[in-house]
């Protein structure tokens, strides 16, 4: 018996059981499923060897099926189980030879609900090669590059075959193992793979679930995906470039309204500057026109290496205390390890919003002070300051860290998804 192009099925030349021909005439390899006869489909499909009768691993791809993939018609016509082993673990996958008459072989893996499409590479990528001991030597991830953009590595990985039925465009064997240095970009694979007899460029992609099992007759309700694959695609929310535009467009709108509230300075109804510590108590008055806005007491003093406690006390026209309070001023500096440093304000202020018009009355006294090593006066002077129709930029300026966190959280969204897509990465930077 000799391969021509029509042949369309064989008989089993161990067991006598039918098998289909779907490959090609570039087939080399047939093994029987049935009884795990490897047979040389270049001559006469004599035994070469056997690997008995083996478990099938799980798989909903079955040879036989057919699927349009990137344009092509593909026929799977072949089945390998592959295993790989590191530190304890164990992964298990399938690997489904694929054939086409116009465009060649090609392979459909499946693990973990995942179905991912690979073919060798006709155009190189830049580098052309990158092995096992560049990846050792590199101080940082390996790149390249190809027609459909930039690879980073990934990882590197041995895997050898457990299981094969089906018919292959080469000799496999039981055992035989196959390194990959693999990088990866946002939508594709590209992966460096040698064995012991050759070396190949493969480049891979995941295809959509629902898609392709419409077109191989799977019910894509049995399909339990158990971990997210690395190149799943990013799901963005409903309009999310516009809202992410959005968010950073009122956030710049609110920036700019804090600063213009910030600056805008209000009307001053009192200033008296440099009033000594020593004359105080000290009794002003002065004369409001609006509630509408706000009123702001500023305290500006030239503590130094110490604090001060002043209370203050603010009553209306009628004799009524409109504010009641302390506030403190302390300034820290000096020099640590040749840097000079410093903390604190020489400032202290009140907000209020005046119930009433007319004048009002102002009481200021230093409750304490007390400087920081005891050895000098801690403040000499404190100016007094009072401005009407004052606006705050606080509200404003809430609003433009609301949105700012808004647009960080979409960010943030495809932070955490390229996080987890790159988290099976088996690159370590070292110090």
């Amino acid at each position: 018996m000799t391969r021509t192009t029509d042949l369309s099925s064989i008989n089993c030349t161990q067991c006598g059981a039918g098998l289909g021909v779907l490959g090609g005439g570039r087939v080399r390899t047939h093994v029987c499923g049935y009884c795990g006869a490897v047979l040389d489909a270049q001559d006469k499909y004599r035994i070469l060897t056997s690997i008995g009768k083996r478990d099938h691993p799980f798989s909903p791809v079955n040879i036989g099926m057919t699927a349009t993939i990137e344009g092509a018609d593909f026929t799977v016509i072949g089945t390998l189980g592959m295993i790989e082993t590191y530190r304890g673990e164990t992964w298990r996958w399938t690997e489904h030879q694929l054939f086409s008459p116009t465009h060649g072989y090609a392979w459909l893996s499946y693990e973990s609900g995942a179905f991912v499409f690979t073919r060798k590479l006709r155009d190189l990528p830049s580098p052309m090669w990158i092995g096992t001991a560049q990846v050792e030597r590199a101080e940082s991830p390996p790149r390249a590059r190809l027609n459909d953009g930039h690879y980073r590595y990934y990882e590197t990985s041995t895997a050898r075959i457990d299981f094969m039925e089906g018919e292959f465009n080469w000799l496999p064997k039981l055992g035989e193992s196959k390194t990959a240095v693999t990088l990866m970009s946002r939508e594709a694979m590209l992966s460096y793979s040698f064995s012991r007899n050759e070396r190949e460029v493969e480049r891979s992609i995941l295809l959509p679930t629902e898609r392709i099992c419409a077109q191989l007759g799977i019910d894509p309700a049995t399909i339990r995906v158990t971990e997210p694959h690395p190149l799943t695609p990013f799901k963005p929310l409903k309009d999310e470039g516009f809202l992410r535009a959005a968010l950073l467009g009122f956030a710049a709108l609110a920036l700019f309204l804090t600063l213009a509230l910030w600056m805008l300075p209000g009307d001053r109804v009192l200033n008296v500057d440099r009033v000594p510590v020593r004359d105080l108590p000290q009794t002003y008055d002065f004369t409001l026109t609006s509630t509408d806005q706000l009123v702001r007491v500023d305290l500006q003093t030239d503590v130094s290496n110490a604090y001060a406690l002043f209370s203050t006390e603010i009553l209306n026209a009628a004799g009524e205390p409109v504010v009641e309070g302390m506030r403190a001023a302390q300034y820290y500096s000096g020099t640590d390890g040749g840097e000079r440093w410093s903390e604190g304000s020489r400032r202290a202020h009140y907000l209020f919003r005046p119930a009433d018009t007319g004048v009002h009355r102002i009481t200021l006294d230093l409750e304490e002070a007390e400087s920081w090593q005891g050895n000098h006066s801690p403040l000499s002077y404190v100016t007094i300051s009072v401005r009407q129709k004052v606006t705050t930029s606080l509200w404003m300026g809430a609003m433009t860290v609301v949105f700012l966190l808004g647009a960080l959280a979409l960010q943030g969204r495809y932070a955490l998804y390229e996080k987890r897509r790159w988290s099976g990465s088996d690159w370590t930077d070292e110090d």
